[in-house]
């Protein structure tokens, strides 16, 4: 990856510098994370079940995205579409970005259920419609929102500071640190996290926006977490034995479509 330059769109003059901008997305993290963990205490829902996960979702993640939106349009005084929303083409970025999942999670799943015997591949009862929409709705809050701190806001600096191979694997390892604060992480999973943090970023690079980000990461933890019996975020990462060799053959391919698209805006046009 020493061959990787930055291309984005956004103009980091006069914004926070890598340092800084990491303390203020770890305060606004750290903010919304103790908001929604005392959500979920004081509401009396089960925090394994999916109204516990909507909840957490939705208090967690709302606050995160009003204080860094916050931070930016008053401390920065640049428009919110400045953190990975501004151009042309969100539909068509958004459709790719979650077929893509789509497609890396059948893959996943056809891998896993090879190896897996028939009492690993029992699932939950699918929910009821209203449930699969505020599931919807909740994902979308939170993958869009971690996409807005360490694609949307995180990456142009260190990108633009470091270049983008920093860039790249800097904004990827503070995004898999920041899931080491889900309930019993293992370390699979965390090295699973930085793999998909590297993907989305160069595709954040390769765009210059987020808009297909943020739907890959939202259907990427949306669709397990429907069939999981009151699953967590770590549903799709619940990797044990020869399921583990899939899940990092699968993530290295969407690694390596991640890449090739990011190449691909490096080449000279003629």
């Amino acid at each position: 990856m020493a061959g990787l330059r930055a291309r984005t769109d956004e103009d980091t003059a006069g914004t926070a510098g890598p340092l800084p901008a990491v303390l203020v997305a770890a305060v606004c993290l750290a903010v919304g994370q103790g908001i929604g963990r005392l959500a979920v205490n004081r509401s009396g829902v089960d925090p394994a079940s999916h109204a516990g996960l909507v909840v957490q979702c939705f208090a967690a993640f709302v606050p995160t995205l009003a204080l860094i939106g916050v931070w930016t349009t008053v401390r920065e005084r640049r428009p919110f579409s400045s953190l990975g929303f501004a151009g042309a083409g969100a539909a068509r970025k958004a459709a790719l970005g979650a077929g893509a999942a789509v497609v890396a999670l059948l893959a996943l799943n056809a891998g896993t259920s090879a190896l897996s015997d028939a009492e690993g591949n029992d699932q939950g009862a699918f929910p009821a419609p209203g449930t699969v929409v505020l599931l919807l709705l909740a994902f979308t809050v939170q993958a869009s929102t971690e996409e807005v701190l360490f694609r949307g806001f995180l990456l142009p600096r260190v990108t633009a500071s470091r270049g983008a191979a920093v860039g790249v694997l800097g904004s990827s390892l503070l995004f898999a640190c920041a899931h080491l604060a889900n309930p019993d992480a293992p370390a699979a999973y965390v090295v699973m996290t930085f793999m998909l943090g590297c993907a989305l970023a160069l595709w954040a690079l390769a765009d210059g926006g987020i808009w297909r980000t943020c739907a890959f990461h939202t259907v990427w933890n949306l669709l397990p977490n429907i069939t999981a019996d009151g699953s967590d975020e770590n549903a799709s990462a619940d990797y044990d034995g020869a399921t583990l060799g899939v899940a990092a053959a699968v993530l290295a391919a969407v690694v390596a479509y991640a890449l090739r698209s990011y190449r691909r805006t490096l080449a000279p046009r003629t």
